[in-house]
């Protein structure tokens, strides 16, 4: 009996340790996809600005502590223009008002099939409050413009 009361705390611990690891979420374990440069799922982001360059900063929540949490995102629909185009600076201006905070306006950002490009930016498409930012009139004119110079 005497054996059994010592074996009582190194019991309790390992029940205790099993107990911590099937409680665990099941999220931390499908953060990402698969492939490591492309998540699964629809990922929630907060804005953090543009830049003329073409892509936005967004910060995505990650179950992992050592992760990235900022990301360089070239969303998908927005025209792609080199940072000293005339136009870069128009979309740059139009990309922040369209994904910023305003006063009493909370924008719920979501990106889609977010993956990795050559460039180490990444590409998704970005929706706000559930509407896709490529439908927006004045990034569909910027790309007309785009593709007229270009002819």
């Amino acid at each position: 009996m005497f054996d059994r009361l010592r074996a009582l705390p190194t019991l309790l611990a390992a029940g205790g340790a099993l107990l911590v690891l099937l409680c665990m979420p099941a999220s931390a374990q499908a953060d990402r996809a698969a492939t490591r440069d492309q998540w699964s799922v629809p990922v929630e982001a907060q804005f953090r600005g543009c830049e003329s360059a073409g892509w936005c900063r967004f910060w995505i929540e990650s179950v992992d502590p050592l992760a990235h949490s900022l990301y360089r995102v070239r969303p998908n629909g927005a025209p792609q223009v080199a940072a000293e185009e005339p136009l870069a600076t128009a979309l740059r201006d139009r990309l922040n008002a369209l994904l910023s905070d305003m006063i009493h306006q909370a924008k719920h950002i979501v990106l889609h099939n977010l993956h990795q490009l050559n460039d180490g930016t990444f590409t998704a498409t970005v929706t706000v409050n559930g509407i896709d930012l490529a439908t927006d009139p004045v990034l569909l004119e910027f790309n007309r413009k785009l593709h007229a110079t270009a002819r």
